[in-house]
């Protein structure tokens, strides 16, 4: 209740955690079997020791009717319109006497069935609950006051107050707390009000005591705290004022006069009331009086806020104490890791007292890393070093509305002691007013969750011996002469030791591996393994893998939630704070599915130039949503990826989140043939690939081919795992896919880490074929069939001849009508060169081979692949006897003499590469040809590198 808070000194406010409660004070000293109740604060019931379960909010609510009428009968009519007023339920009269019926059980569980009641009786068409007074908190709280009001008048004040004191140690927060109704309600404001009238007597009492038994000014600190939560109460701002007098902090007494006169007028539209004019009066009299003959008489001892004394002539003034504020929050129970950070900041903190300036160290990293945990560690580990006090405020930077610095000096002032009549009211003014009170002292300051650093300049003290700890999202909190600490996600073991520290140790390393994939799934994210420890820790019949196995990729948001926490949650505050554009690239970033990403990759999944995307995702990353992972180089969290996809799923259409892609993908593709040019300058690319959607898009720059051998021995892993979950759930991805594979099979190529791709190629493959793409089928199945190298790195190894027997056993699968006439005669083409390379190994000609290159010669022809078809009457030349004949149409193919047929290709000088004109493909882009290789013999026909 009110009457619990704002007592500052008084003693008798405080609660310790092992004395009992309110309830407990108010019951007899004979506990044993005693039922006893409480309603200054939330209704609660014990027998002896034993607390009883009084059920749902509405079955307390008639309970604490009953308890509130003394004994006195209530009707069914009054316990429905107490719950329901005007609009109750059809079925209110039964449902209030089962509430009575599961009263009566509990109060008296040992009672026969058809015995009559002795507590919860019925009465006159009512109920009646027959208790002794003492049994009620409520009923001791109300007979102290009437007690302490006999004693005042009786002239014994300090009696008065050792009864006030015991009345205000009963409430134990706000009355009748949770109960719904009206009948509640009404109740709730007067037993708030009887406290909040019991503490302005207590502190009336202090005053009149004040002087007599204990030095003047023992009651201003705590009269300050109250005055402050009840502005418009003119009694406690009399009180407040008459206090500072006698302290002799006169100023001070007529600003809270003047701050209260502006409170009133603006929050009521009126003035001070009769009886605080009447103070204020005397207080100027008697301060002008000072200025002109020094002071007067003693202090005043009478009862009252009216009667105002002066301190005696030449007495000693005791000053107040000053406030030692401790508004740190209580220690992370189960605080593990972070020993190096702890170490490092706990050294940095208490090395302030020695240094030239206040220490100022910023924690910032990603929403649910554990700032506010290891902030709150660290500052509890070092409160010792800081005997002055610690401030504490949530500067709220991630919600909608931040906390305003200028409120929250007023907080700080305020709990330093100054009144809140003498708070200046500009933010300079109380910026200035907070550091000169701090100066010279030794205060810890820790802002938690800030936002900026406009929002925490003003909080900083201005000398040293003071250090402020500072956490937030943002990476941008430049403030000066700060130390930077990154907190990043959990390694496994500190993981591991958070799962143990809150599901048991035992019970974790029974199930190691289970452990470290519940550990991974959760990204070493502090906040989602305490979630996911938390849920073990209730269930505990759940077997770690129990909880892994719900821990899916489309359940993992879902199912890492507990209570009022979750990571979703915690992801969207900061997701909410981003304006509109930053918003769609947040989410669009994450469709790409790539573990990092460059800004040439951002550029392409927003649809922007590079210099725009930059400027985004470093926002993003300044925002804590997305992280810096080298030089050009940008990645989310596994968890928020999901959340930035999730979101993506519900605000960009199908046709937009796949348009994002083909550009993604596009761009990789093109830095694969870019890197493969550097890499083989000779070399041709693959036909057969989608014209891209943005043409002047040329990928990733490279400067040389050793940059392309890095680029691609360092994109291999991530993008393997990219196309994996591309192929995985995106279906109408496949053609670009199949586009990326062929380019990055054609970059790899006379390297070892082509057979990597296999895998892939298969599965490509397995899942063109499970969603009836045909096209995208054949040309998957067209990159197992080219040999890969036995041995060399990027660019100098060479083809292993064990792989051609390989590819021989897939020709016939190669020989299966396609749906594109130009891969028909890509396959044809492949496998005239597989043909002759195998029929190199082996002694005499292959006798299985003619039919095979017949045909793949007629498919050459339909597609109007005039070189391709060349090499193939080439391989028959070299390889079938009496091939003279062939060998002379393979050169009138690539250079046809006079007379030649007009769809042959023009003639080419003799050795040229690149021979003939290149047909058109799909969409009508001009496809390359490929001819005999640079510096090839006259007159010979090579086979070119596939």
């Amino acid at each position: 209740m009110a009457g619990r808070q704002g007592q500052g000194s008084e003693p008798a406010v405080h609660s310790d955690a092992n004395e009992p409660s309110g309830a407990e004070r108010a019951g007899s000293p004979d506990r044993a079997g005693r039922l006893r109740f409480q309603v200054l604060g939330p209704v609660r019931a014990w027998r002896g020791d034993r607390p009883l379960p009084l059920g749902p909010p509405q079955q307390r609510a008639v309970l604490a009717m009953l308890l509130l009428h003394a004994g006195r009968p209530v009707s069914v009519p009054q316990l429905v319109d107490a719950l329901w007023d005007e609009r109750p339920p059809p079925r209110a009269v039964g449902t209030v006497r089962t509430y009575i019926s599961r009263l009566r059980g509990l109060l008296e569980p040992e009672r026969a069935p058809r015995q009559h009641a002795q507590l919860l009786v019925s009465s006159g068409g009512g109920y009646a609950l027959r208790l002794p007074g003492e049994a009620l908190d409520a009923a001791c709280f109300e007979e102290r006051l009437v007690t302490a009001r006999r004693l005042r008048r009786a002239g014994d004040t300090a009696g008065a107050y050792e009864q006030l004191r015991g009345a205000l140690a009963l409430p134990e927060g706000t009355a009748l707390a949770g109960l719904p109704g009206p009948y509640a309600q009404r109740q709730r404001d007067r037993l708030t009000e009887l406290c909040v009238t019991a503490q302005e007597e207590l502190f009336d009492c202090g005053l009149e005591l004040d002087g007599r038994t204990r030095p003047p000014g023992g009651s201003i600190a705590g009269l300050r705290a109250f005055a402050a939560e009840h502005p418009l109460r003119e009694r406690t701002q009399g009180l407040l004022m008459l206090a500072l007098h006698r302290a002799g902090r006169r100023a001070e007494a007529l600003g809270v006069y003047a701050a209260t006169r502006r409170t009133l007028d603006a929050e009521l539209g009126t003035g001070p009331g009769e009886e605080l004019r009447a103070v204020y009066g005397e207080l100027r009299e008697r301060t002008e009086s000072y200025g002109r003959a020094g002071p007067g008489t003693g202090p005043g001892t009478g009862r009252g806020a009216g009667r105002v004394s002066g301190p005696t002539p030449n007495a000693p003034q005791i000053a107040p104490p000053s406030p030692v504020p401790a508004q740190l929050p209580p220690d992370i129970a189960d605080f593990t890791g972070r020993t190096a950070a702890v170490a490092h900041l706990a050294s940095a903190l208490r090395g302030a007292a020695g240094g030239r300036a206040p220490v100022v160290a910023t924690l910032s990293g990603l929403g649910g890393v554990g700032k506010t945990a290891l902030a709150l560690h660290v500052a509890h580990s070092v409160r010792a070093c800081f005997p002055d006090g610690q401030l504490y405020v949530d500067l709220q930077g991630t919600g909608r509305a931040p906390a305003d610095s200028g409120a929250v000096l007023t907080r700080f002032l305020r709990a330093l002691g100054v009144a809140e009549s003498a708070v200046p009211d500009g933010l300079e003014q109380k910026s200035a007013l907070y550091r000169s009170l701090i100066a010279d002292r030794r205060v810890l300051v820790l802002l938690d969750n800030a936002r900026d650093s406009a929002q925490v300049r003003p909080l900083l003290p201005g000398a040293p011996g003071c250090a402020v700890l500072v956490t937030g999202r943002a990476r941008t909190l430049a403030l000066p002469g700060a130390g930077r600490v990154d907190v990043e996600v959990m390694d496994e073991a500190e993981a591991l030791g958070l799962l143990g520290a809150i599901v048991g140790a035992e019970r974790a390393a029974a199930e190691p591996e289970a452990a470290r994939e519940l550990v991974a799934v959760c990204g070493g994210l502090p906040l989602a393994v305490r979630i996911a420890a938390a849920r073990l820790a209730s269930r505990p019949g759940w077997a770690l893998a129990d909880l892994v196995a719900r821990l899916s990729e489309k359940r993992r948001l879902d199912e890492l939630r507990v209570g009022d926490l979750g990571v979703e949650a915690t992801f969207r505050v900061g997701y909410e704070a981003l304006g509109p554009g930053l918003a769609h690239a947040f989410r669009a970033l994450a469709l790409g599915s790539l573990p990092t990403f460059c800004r040439a990759a951002a550029a392409a999944l927003l649809d922007t130039t590079d210099d725009a995307a930059e400027a985004a995702v470093e926002a993003l990353v300044d925002a804590g949503l997305l992280e810096a992972h080298g030089e050009d180089r940008y990645r989310y969290h596994d968890l928020v990826a999901l959340f930035a996809r999730r979101l993506g799923e519900r605000h960009e259409s199908p046709a937009e989140r796949e348009a994002a892609q083909h550009r993604c993908f596009d761009h990789v593709r093109a830095t694969f043939l870019t890197a493969a040019r550097l890499i083989r300058p000779h070399g041709a690319p693959p036909d057969l690939l989608r014209r891209p959607d943005r043409p002047d898009r040329p990928g990733r720059a490279l400067a040389d081919a050793d940059a392309a051998r890095e680029w691609l021995h360092a994109a291999h892993p991530r993008l393997y795992a990219a196309v994996e979950r591309v192929l995985d759930a995106s279906p109408g991805l496949l053609g670009p896919t199949v586009d990326l594979l062929t380019a990055w099979s054609y970059a790899l190529r006379s390297t070892a880490r082509h057979r990597e791709l296999e895998p892939l190629i298969r599965r490509a493959v397995d899942s063109a074929r499970r969603h009836g793409d045909d096209m995208a089928a054949a040309r998957a199945r067209r990159l197992l069939r080219v040999p890969r190298s036995g041995t060399g790195t990027y660019g100098t190894g060479t083809y292993g001849t064990g792989t051609f027997g390989r590819a021989v056993r897939a020709l016939p699968e190669s020989l299966r009508p396609v749906p594109e006439p130009l891969l028909s005669a890509e396959d044809a083409h492949e496998l005239a060169l597989v043909l002759a390379a195998r029929g190199r190994e082996r002694t005499g000609p292959p006798r299985r081979s003619a039919a095979p290159r017949r045909q793949a010669q007629q498919r050459c022809r339909r597609a109007q692949h005039p070189c391709r078809e060349a090499l193939i009457w080439a391989r028959r030349a070299c390889r079938e006897p009496g091939g003279g004949g062939r060998a002379r149409a393979a050169r009138d193919r690539v250079v046809p003499g006079p007379g030649a047929s007009d769809r042959g290709p023009p003639r080419a000088a003799p050795g040229a590469s690149g021979v003939g004109t290149a047909p058109r493909g799909r969409g009508g882009e001009r496809r390359r040809a490929t001819g005999p290789p640079r510096g090839g013999r006259r007159g010979t026909l090579r086979c070119k590198e596939p």
